[in-house]
């Protein structure tokens, strides 16, 4: 009847610690205003495009990438945008354990090149 109650005990703490570990990390990612994503999270770029300038900017709503991207050649920027982002903003999210989505969008498109922002989008407001 002890052993019973000690294994219980110990299963019942073990599964305590690992719920609050895989709360913690989540929440902690999501409430961290100053986090900004990798340039490696920008979506696939077609094959000739490259990154010409990497910066990042900050506001209201958190920080976030920038990051200018040239077409190849024969592309416009205008396409480059609708290869890379087709909606014009695009989220996803990254793993099990980093509930934060990375939201890429276009902006100041031209015609020689087309600045992309990531920026995490947090769910716990």
């Amino acid at each position: 009847m002890v052993r019973t109650r000690t294994v219980v005990r110990r299963v019942v703490a073990l599964v305590a610690v690992a719920a609050a570990g895989l709360t913690v990390l989540p929440l902690s990612l999501a409430l961290d205003e100053s986090a900004i994503p990798p340039a490696s999270t920008l979506p696939p770029l077609p094959d000739g495009a490259r990154v010409t300038a990497e910066g990042m900017g900050c506001g209201s709503g958190g920080c976030w990438v920038e990051l200018t991207v040239a077409p190849p050649a024969g592309m416009s920027g205008e396409e480059l945008a609708a290869a890379v982002v087709p909606g014009r903003t695009e989220c996803a999210f990254q793993s099990v354990l980093d509930l934060r989505r990375v939201c890429t969008w276009a902006m100041d498109v031209a015609a020689g090149s087309v600045q992309f922002n990531l920026q995490y989008d947090r769910w716990v407001d």
